[in-house]
C-alpha cells in the first residue's frame, strides 16, 4: 500500500479563502477516486488547541494533529534561511508527501514529493504581494521547485510562468483547475440573508466583486470605473465588494471610502460564508473581476455556475479559464471598465448570451479528472 501525507493546514480555517477551498476539493475528489492500494493521512498546526476548526472527516482520511511547535528552533532555522525537516514535526512515515501551499520540507530522500504551485506572483509581479509573505516565498518556494518529483498547478498560465522562471526543470508539471464546488447551487434572490439585505443589497440591481481586498485585485480602478458610469447607471446599481480584508491595502481603503464620501453607493460586505456567497453570485447583475494578476481567478466558474454574466481583465490566465464566456475590457482603464459595465446592466440579450456561454464552459471542469491527475503523481 503506498502511504501518501498531505499538508491540510489550508483546509483547516474558520476563514478560508482561494487556496484552502482548492485543497479541500482535491483533497474530497481523491477520497473518492482512490483504490485501497493508496493510504491518506493529512497533517496540519493547532498551536496548544487555540483553533477550535476541526478537519472535514472525508472516507479513508486521517489527521496528525500538531499541537507543539518549538518557536526557538524554527527561529532558528529561519536566520539561516532554511527549513526544519518534516520530521520534527510528523512521525509518519510516508512513500509520497504533497505540499499543498508554494513550499515543501525537507524529507528523507526516498520520499517522493510532489507541490502545488497557485502562481508565481512573487516572481511576477512583487509589488502585489505582502512584504513577510514575499520574503518567505522567494526564499524558499523556488528550493521547492526544484526538489519537487512533480509539481501541479491550477492553470496553464501558471506552469508556463514556471517552465520561464525554471527553463532547466525537467519535472513533470500537471495542471488541475478549479471547479466549483458540486453541492453549490445557485440560490433564488428571494433567500437573500438578512444580514445582506440590511446592508442595503438589492437582488439583481448591484455589480459585484468578489475577493480579498489586496493590490492585484486593481479595486482603485474598480471604484474608479464605478464613478464614472452615468448617474442613470449608479443611481440604480449598487457596487458590492465582497470579501476580507487582506494586505497593504490603505489606499484601497482610501479610495473606496472617498467614493462612499461622494455618495457612490458602494457595499462592502467584508468577509461572507458559503451561503452568503451563493446568495450574491444568483442574484447580481454580473461578476466584475479586474485584477491585474491571477493564478486562476475561482469567482469565474463560481459565477457562472450561479448564471451570473462575468466582466473581465484581459490577462492571459482570464482568457483561459473563461475564453468567450465572458466580456473582458483594459484593466487599466477604468472608462473601460465602466463600458462593460454598463453594456451588461444594460443589454439583456448580451448577458444572457453570456451565461448561456457560461454553463457550458463549466463542462471543461471536473475535479474527478483533477483527482486522477494527482493520483498518478503520487
Amino acid at each position: 500500500m503506498k502511504r501518501v501525507l498531505f499538508e491540510a493546514s489550508p483546509m483547516v480555517n474558520s476563514s478560508k479563502t482561494g487556496i484552502g477551498y482548492y485543497v479541500d476539493r482535491l483533497v474530497y475528489a481523491i477520497s473518492q477516486r482512490r483504490n485501497n492500494d493508496l493510504s491518506l493521512s493529512g497533517y496540519y498546526f493547532n498551536f496548544f488547541g487555540r483553533s477550535r476548526v476541526e478537519p472535514p472527516d472525508y472516507p479513508g482520511i486521517t489527521y496528525l494533529r500538531i499541537w507543539l511547535l518549538p518557536s526557538k528552533l524554527l527561529s532558528l532555522f529561519r536566520r539561516m534561511r532554511t527549513q526544519p525537516p518534516l520530521s520534527m514535526f510528523v512521525r509518519h512515515e510516508a512513500d509520497t508527501v504533497l505540499f499543498t501551499n508554494y513550499v515543501s520540507l525537507p524529507t528523507p530522500r526516498k520520499t517522493r514529493v510532489v507541490l502545488v504551485v497557485y502562481d508565481l506572483g512573487f516572481l511576477d509581479h512583487p509589488q502585489y504581494v505582502q512584504p513577510v509573505n514575499l520574503a518567505y516565498l522567494r526564499t524558499f518556494c523556488p528550493k521547492s521547485i526544484e526538489r519537487a518529483d512533480a509539481i501541479v498547478t491550477i492553470s496553464e498560465f501558471t506552469k508556463q510562468r514556471v517552465q520561464h522562471h525554471f527553463p532547466n526543470l525537467n519535472t513533470p508539471i500537471v495542471v488541475t483547475p478549479i471547479p466549483p464546488a458540486a453541492a453549490s447551487q445557485a440560490s433564488p434572490a428571494e433567500a437573500m440573508p438578512d444580514r445582506l439585505r440590511q446592508l442595503g443589497i438589492t437582488p439583481g440591481k448591484f455589480f459585484l466583486f468578489l475577493g480579498t481586498i489586496e493590490p492585484r485585485k486593481n479595486l482603485e480602478n474598480l471604484v474608479s470605473a464605478y464613478a464614472a458610469l452615468p448617474a442613470s447607471i449608479r443611481g440604480e446599481y449598487a457596487l458590492v465588494l465582497a470579501g476580507g480584508r487582506g494586505w497593504m491595502d490603505e489606499e484601497i481603503n482610501t479610495a473606496i471610502n472617498s467614493q462612499i464620501a461622494a455618495g457612490a453607493n458602494i457595499i462592502r460586505t467584508g468577509y461572507i460564508s458559503d451561503t452568503e456567497k451563493s446568495v450574491l453570485y444568483g442574484s447580481a447583475t454580473c461578476l466584475v473581476m479586474p485584477s491585474h494578476y491571477e493564478g486562476f481567478g475561482m469567482p469565474i466558474l463560481e459565477a457562472m455556475q450561479h448564471n451570473a454574466a462575468t466582466c473581465l481583465s484581459d490577462i492571459p490566465v482570464f482568457r483561459e479559464v473563461a475564453q468567450d464566456a465572458a466580456l473582458y475590457f483594459d484593466k487599466d482603464s477604468p472608462a473601460a471598465i465602466a463600458k462593460s459595465m454598463e453594456t451588461l446592466a444594460t443589454d439583456h440579450n448580451m448577458r444572457t448570451e453570456l451565461i448561456e456561454k457560461g454553463r457550458q464552459r463549466l463542462s471543461a471542469f471536473s475535479w474527478q479528472e483533477n483527482a486522477d491527475k494527482v493520483i498518478d503523481l503520487l
